[in-house]
Order: structure tokens, then sequence, then C-alpha cells
């Protein structure tokens, strides 16, 4: 009887490892390969079900501590050297206006364009006719002192500055206040996978991606400065210009894993 159970049992052992034996045949490499894939796409979309991706953004408000005046000096002479000499002369009573008044520098206004071009006057009869040349000197003036770019304006439109571009305002501390705005865009990023995450009665356990969409601090224009040309300002009155505030934004993405 003993004989006989032993007998069994090894018959058993024998078609378990046949078994096997047929499957893995079955499988055969391409088979085996194609389970590890769907195992794996199996296991990548279990992790997917446990991860919450959102996109957060901060914004602040800050004051403007620097102004970018665009101003120009325009000449026009019978001959193209006649209109860059008036042109020179011009520019250069402005400059003293910016050196001795306003105590700026030279690396505080920056030549933008320089241009010497003819102008020509068109006739039915006589068609295209030279009557000139013109001359266009034009520069960024960097101003710190916010308070004096009304005045400013006057006093350079006086000295021979008769172009008027506009004026832009900016910060020179962007990199805090970028800073600044990253921190509460992760912090509006983690306040909605809290949200998300309860709302799937789950958890978050901590961040597993971070990507930084941009910080934006662009320069805040204001209006082209009405400036008269050729007479000085009412007593008593300058222009006016208002700084107002620039809004620096940074948004992020980050992926958070949940339980």
């Amino acid at each position: 009887m003993f004989k006989n159970g032993w007998k069994m049992t090894a018959l058993a052992l024998a078609a378990v490892m046949v078994g096997w034996l047929g499957l893995g045949l079955g499988l055969g490499g391409g088979g085996f390969a194609r389970a590890q894939e769907e195992a794996a796409a199996a296991a990548k979309a279990d992790e997917a079900q446990q991860t919450v991706t959102v996109q957060g953004s901060g914004t602040i408000k800050v004051d403007p501590d620097i102004a970018y005046v665009s101003a120009a000096v325009e000449t026009r002479a019978a001959t193209a050297s006649e209109a860059q000499k008036q042109n020179a002369e011009k520019f250069a009573a402005v400059e003293k206006v910016l050196r001795e008044k306003y105590g700026l520098s030279g690396k505080d206004v920056q030549t933008m364009g320089f241009h010497v071009y003819p102008e020509y006057d068109y006739t039915e009869r006589d068609g295209r006719k030279l009557i000139g040349y013109t001359a266009v000197h034009s520069v960024r003036i960097s101003v710190r002192k916010l308070d004096e770019i009304g005045a400013l304006l006057d006093a350079i439109s006086q000295a021979g500055a008769n172009r008027m571009d506009g004026v832009a305002f900016g910060t020179e501390k962007s990199e805090t206040y970028e800073l600044e705005a990253l921190k509460k865009a992760m912090a509006n990023a983690d306040a909605k996978a809290q949200v998300l995450a309860t709302s799937a009665k789950k958890q978050l356990k901590g961040v597993i991606n971070i990507v930084e969409s941009g910080v934006s601090a662009p320069i805040t224009f204001g209006p082209t400065a009405k400036v008269a040309f050729d007479a000085a300002p009412a007593a008593g009155y300058t222009t006016s210009v208002q700084p107002g505030q620039i809004e620096i934004t940074a948004s992020v993405t980050v992926q958070f894993e949940m339980r």
C-alpha cells in the first residue's frame, strides 16, 4: 500500500511539472515578453491612479523702482550733413540736461537708434523730388527717481528732444520678487492637490515631480507723454506720469503621490 501511495504521489508531481512545462512552451519567448509588458502596463496604470497633477500660479504686485523714458531728437535740413550736425547739437543739449540737472551717468542713457534718411515729395508732374534729409537719434533713459519723470520730460523737450515715444516702468529687484511669486505658486498647487485628493477620498503622500512653467515680470508702459515742443510748460505745471504697479506672475506644474 505504501508503494502504491508513493507511486500516486510521484505521478501527481510529474503531472504538475508537465503542466508548468506546457504553460512555458505555450507562451514561448514572444508570449512571455508580452506577458511582462502587460504586467508592466497594469502596474503603470495602477501607479497613475495613485497620482494627481495640478498647475499652481502665484501673482504679486509691487511698486516699480525704475522707469525707462524713450525719446528722440529729430532734425531736418537740406543736406544729410547739415541734418546730422543740427541733430548732434540738439542731442548734446539734451545730454547736458540729463547729466547736470538730473545727475544721470552715461550708462543711464542708451542710444536705441541713429538714422539719417532722405525725404521726397511726390507730384503728378514731377514725380519723386528730393526735398531734404532727416536725422533721428533715439535714446532710452533710465530714471530711478520716479517723482522726477514729468519734470525730466519737460526739461529734455525744452533742450531739443522733440519726440517722446513713451514711458515704461520696471523693477531692478525682479529676482527677489520672482522667488516670492514662485512660493505663492507652490502653495496654490498644494491647495489644489489637497482638494482633489480629499474629493477622491485619498491623502497626499508627497511631491513626485515639479516643473516650473515660467515667471513673467513684464514692463508696464505708460501712455506716450504729451509735451509742448515749441513752448515752455505753463508756470507751476509739469507733465504728469503715474507709475502704477507691476504684476509678477509665476506658474508651476506639480505631480503628487496619493495613498
